[in-house]
């Protein structure tokens, strides 16, 4: 039990950490750029958090105690630092 504990809780700290790097890869290293590459198709952008939610899917299939951590991870450090949950937001 301890070892599926700590593998998930490693895998979660690992999808915070994913998340804490690309942001700064993407907004430098203080997140003060404002003016970054995003995903934008047609009339939405996709957040790279996407990726979470994309690895929590994949657990309901295969490796559960890592890929549904490991996407949690990603989308808790996106909403800290964002406010946001979602991937997809509408833009005008």
């Amino acid at each position: 039990m301890a070892r599926r504990s700590g593998l998930a809780a490693g895998a979660f700290v690992l999808g915070y950490s994913i998340d804490f790097i690309w942001a700064r890869l993407v907004r430098g290293a203080r997140l003060e750029r404002e003016d970054y590459p995003r995903l934008v198709l047609g009339r939405f952008r996709i957040h790279h958090n996407v990726v979470g939610y994309a690895a929590i899917l994949a657990g309901l299939f295969a490796y559960p105690m890592v890929l549904i951590p490991l996407g949690f991870g990603m989308i808790v450090g996106h909403r800290i630092r964002d406010r946001l949950f979602w991937f997809i937001e509408s833009v005008e």
